[in-house]
C-alpha cells in the first residue's frame, strides 16, 4: 500500500468533540468526571458509544456482558484485528482514562473509511464493560467475560451492604447467566491493540510522545476483617482492650511497608470502616480492602503471605480475630513482542519519539493478552496525574496516538497477508 502516514488522517476536531461529549456524561452528585459502572450514567455512556459505532458504519451489538462490540468488515480474509478500551471511570476520576482508547478506535474506523482503505481483516472495536474495580472488588468484568474467566464465584461476591454482583448486574439490565455465556471466540483474532493514557510520569519525564508497553502489572486484591470487642472508651484500660480498629490500622501500615519493598511494586489500602463509628466506644469490628501490584507473580504471592502474617500478628497481640480473603491473583501480563515490534516500527516511521515501559495500571489488554497477541500504546499524562479531576492529556498527543494506532492496524493487517 503506497499511502503516506498522513493518509488515512485523523480529524483532531472530531476527536476533541467526541472526548468532550463523553466526558460530559457524568454522575451529577459525584466529584470530578465520575461515570462508574453498574449505574445508569455508565449505561448512557455506552449507549453513546454504540450510536457512534453505528454512525461510523460498524455492525454493532451489545453482548451479554454489557460490552459494546462493533465490526468493520474487511475484504474477506476470515481473520480479524481487535481494538478498544473502556468508558467507565473511578469515583472522582478524570476525563481521558479509557475514553481516549474508545474514541480513538472509532476515529480510526472513520479515518480508514474516508481514505478508502479496506483492511483484509475485519476490524472489531470494543468498549469493554466495567474495567475499573467495582464495589465488589472485581475489575475488567467485560473483558473477563469475553475471555471466559468469570465464574459463579465472582457473581456471588458481595459489597458492604450484602448485595451480590449478580444483583447489581441485574439492576442495570445485565443477566448474570448471559454474562457467564458471553465468551468471545478469539480463534480468528490475530492481534489486539489498546490505546490509553499513560497515567504516570514516565513519558513526560523522558520527552516521549508514545509509550510502547512491554508488560502490565499483576494485581492481588484482598478484604481484611477484624473482630474485636466493644467497650467503654473512658473506663476500659488500654492493656485489656480488644480493639479491632488498632489491629486494622497496623495492617494498613503493613500494606504500605510491604508494597515499598520491591522493584516497581505497590501496596494500597482503601474503604476502611470502623464499627461502631464513635470515638467513645472501643472498635468492635473493622474492615478494609487493599491490593498489591508488581511485575512478578512470585513477589505477589510473597506479599500475600507477608500481609496475612502481619494481620494475624496485629490481631493476635490484641485478642482480635482476623480474616483475610484474597481474590484470585491477576498474573502479570507480558505484551506480545511481535506486536510491540510492529507498533515500534510504525511509531518510528511516523517520526514520533517513544519509550518502552512497564504499566503499573491494569488494563483490559492484560486480560485479552491471555487469548491473543496484544500490545498497548500510551500517550503522556500531564504531571503523571490520573484517577483525579486534574487528569490531562494534550489533544496533539492524543491525535498522535490515534495516528499511530491507525497505522499500526494497517501494518498488522499487511503483516497477516505476507
Amino acid at each position: 500500500m503506497s499511502r503516506s502516514f498522513r493518509d488515512p488522517s485523523v480529524d483532531a476536531g472530531r476527536v476533541e468533540a467526541g472526548l468532550r461529549t463523553l466526558a460530559g456524561v457524568v454522575e451529577p452528585d459525584r466529584p470530578g468526571w465520575t461515570r462508574t459502572a453498574l449505574g445508569p450514567v455508565d449505561r448512557e455512556g455506552r449507549e453513546t458509544v454504540r450510536r457512534w459505532m453505528v454512525d461510523a458504519g460498524l455492525e454493532t451489538t451489545l453482548d451479554g456482558a454489557g460490552n459494546v462490540v462493533g465490526r468493520l468488515r474487511g475484504t474477506g480474509s476470515g481473520r480479524s484485528l481487535m481494538v478498544g478500551s473502556h468508558t467507565d471511570t473511578v469515583v472522582g476520576g478524570g476525563r481521558f482514562d479509557g475514553i481516549v482508547g474508545v474514541v480513538g478506535a472509532i476515529e480510526t474506523v472513520r479515518a480508514l473509511q474516508e481514505a478508502g482503505v479496506r483492511l483484509a481483516h475485519d476490524l472489531v472495536v470494543v468498549d469493554f464493560f466495567n474495567e475499573e474495580p467495582n464495589e465488589f472488588g472485581l475489575s475488567c468484568v467485560g473483558s473477563r467475560a469475553m475471555a471466559g474467566e468469570l465464574t459463579t464465584h465472582h457473581l456471588g461476591l458481595s459489597d458492604d451492604h450484602g448485595r451480590t454482583l449478580a444483583d447489581a448486574l441485574g439492576a442495570v439490565g445485565i443477566d448474570a447467566s448471559a454474562l457467564l455465556g458471553a465468551r468471545y471466540d478469539f480463534s480468528g483474532v490475530d492481534a489486539f491493540v489498546e490505546l490509553h493514557i499513560e497515567q504516570g510520569p514516565y513519558l513526560e519525564q523522558h520527552g516521549s510522545q508514545i509509550g510502547l508497553v512491554e508488560s502490565i502489572t499483576g494485581i492481588s486484591r484482598f478484604r481484611a476483617l477484624f473482630q474485636g470487642r466493644a467497650d467503654h472508651a473512658g473506663t476500659t484500660p488500654m492493656d485489656v482492650r480488644h480493639d479491632a480498629g488498632c489491629a486494622a490500622a497496623g495492617t494498613v501500615l503493613a500494606v504500605e511497608r510491604i508494597g515499598s519493598g520491591g522493584d516497581r511494586t505497590k501496596g494500597t489500602s482503601g474503604q476502611v470502616t470502623f464499627t461502631p463509628a464513635a470515638t467513645n466506644v472501643v472498635t468492635a469490628h473493622a474492615e478494609f480492602r487493599g491490593e498489591f501490584r508488581g511485575p512478578e507473580a512470585e513477589w505477589l504471592h510473597h506479599a500475600q503471605d507477608r500481609l496475612t502474617a502481619a494481620a494475624q500478628e496485629e490481631g493476635g497481640s490484641r485478642g482480635v480475630q482476623v480474616e483475610v480473603d484474597w481474590l484470585p491473583l491477576q498474573e502479570p501480563a507480558p505484551m506480545d513482542e511481535s506486536v510491540v515490534g510492529t507498533l515500534a516500527a510504525v511509531v518510528d516511521g511516523l517520526g514520533l519519539s517513544s519509550s518502552r515501559l512497564f504499566s503499573g495500571a491494569e488494563h483490559d489488554a492484560a486480560v485479552i493478552a491471555r487469548q491473543v497477541p496484544a500490545g498497548m500504546l500510551f500517550v503522556p499524562s500531564r504531571d503523571g496525574r490520573s484517577h483525579c479531576p486534574e487528569e490531562w492529556t494534550d489533544l496533539d498527543d492524543i491525535t498522535a496516538g490515534i495516528t499511530a494506532l491507525t497505522q499500526a492496524l494497517v501494518a498488522l493487517d499487511q503483516r497477516g497477508r505476507r
